[in-house]
């Protein structure tokens, strides 16, 4: 076996019940759904992906690792035992010969001694859902749940257990970027920042939509936040995707190449009912499902008629957007391709337009200026031998 080690990233939506009702979850309809995975279910899911990684690793000679992330709804709703006993039929599935990881991403309200035990022990890192500054995470009785998980967040992070959060960018909090960034850079925490999308409910968020050109310069004021920053290694996702391209563009260094998702899929979605998602089409629609993977071999679902059809949407995106694009030999593509409709804007003609497209050259135009250093080393690092 070669030295290469590519992942795949496993979405696991192991139920969509709920204790909360944030007013922008595109999960709302079914928050109330008790229906949840079973072990039997999970452990199948366990075996069609070992059958499936260990046939490609025995054609192409690469390693491969399986990151899992349980989702939800809210995924501790789940029992601690529960998790322990699928956890241990993965190791027994998987043994030595795939390495996997387990996330978790909770709104972390529910912290009992055995919950507290189970993201200490059990999982490689935890994510947790928190706006900082908005109200919007609210219980079924509209009571705001933040108090709570700030004191269990604090909690963890004293614990030592690696975390991360994500935190929704709606017109209630937008204006007050800095707070949440100095909220997250106080307990050297990394996060994510969402901007408010569609879910396709008929105004469902329609109080909490943000203008592109307010998003953008909140996007903007991250970066520089972080620029003047020393505290934080990298700037809030998808921001450090786009320091990265704009390094690479900067450098006149390639980055990576477009992904065929026919040579190895890296994403995954699959639903609580086991059918299956690629990242950039339209989950939870079954006309886009590749296949059901308590049922299918996942051989059969990649070389299914939908799969193919989800590849060539990708692939049509990207000539629309990419291909005239100053940074796609930086970027690849993967801003468009991976990124469902409903998660962009689009041009009134219907072609999606890339937002990340104009923080990159914003950052490009900071890098250039305030850190020329790191700009020549890059060159340095990427130029012919």
């Amino acid at each position: 076996m070669n030295s290469t080690v590519r992942s795949m990233q496993i979405v696991v939506k192991v139920s969509k019940f709920c204790n909360l009702r944030c007013q922008y979850c595109y999960e709302y309809p079914e928050l109330g759904n008790r229906a949840a995975m079973s072990r039997s279910q999970l452990a199948t899911m366990y075996r069609a992906l070992r059958e499936h990684v260990l046939a490609v690793e025995e054609r192409d000679g690469s390693g491969t690792r399986l990151e899992f992330i349980w989702h939800g709804g809210e995924p501790l709703m789940q029992p601690a035992r529960f998790y322990r006993q699928t956890l241990a039929d993965q190791r027994e599935i998987f043994g030595e010969r795939i390495a996997t990881t387990n996330s978790i991403q909770t709104n972390l309200t529910m912290l009992d001694p055995e919950r507290r035990e189970l993201l200490t022990d059990s999982f490689d890192s935890v994510g947790v859902s928190i706006d900082v500054v908005g109200g919007l995470r609210v219980n079924a009785a509209g009571r705001d749940s933040q108090p709570r998980v700030l004191a269990n967040l604090d909690e963890l992070v004293a614990a030592g257990v690696p975390v991360g959060c994500i935190s929704v960018l709606t017109a209630r909090n937008i204006h007050a970027v800095d707070r949440i960034f100095r909220f997250f850079e106080k307990r050297r925490l990394n996060f994510r920042v969402l901007p408010l999308f569609d879910t396709g409910e008929p105004g469902q968020t329609a109080a909490f939509e943000v203008p592109v050109a307010q998003e953008l310069s909140a996007l903007a004021r991250l970066i520089d936040l972080w620029l003047a920053g020393d505290v934080l290694e990298h700037p809030p996702a998808p921001l450090d995707h786009y320091v990265q391209i704009a390094a690479h563009y900067l450098a006149d260094a390639p980055g990576p190449d477009y992904r065929d998702r026919r040579e190895w899929l890296p994403l995954i979605l699959v639903n609580t009912d086991g059918s299956c998602f690629t990242y950039g089409e339209p989950y939870g629609d079954p006309a886009w499902s590749i296949g059901n993977i308590f049922t299918d071999r996942i051989a059969d679902m990649l070389a299914g008629p939908v799969f193919e059809r989800c590849a060539v949407a990708a692939e049509r995106r990207v000539a629309r957007n990419c291909l005239s694009c100053p940074f796609f030999d930086a970027c690849g593509g993967s801003l468009m391709a991976e990124t469902e409709a409903r998660e962009r804007d689009e041009d009134g003609h219907g072609t999606l337009l890339c937002t990340g497209r104009p923080v990159i050259a914003y950052i490009a135009e900071q890098l250039r200026g305030r850190v020329p250093d790191t700009v020549a080393q890059w060159r340095y690092l990427h130029s012919p031998a």
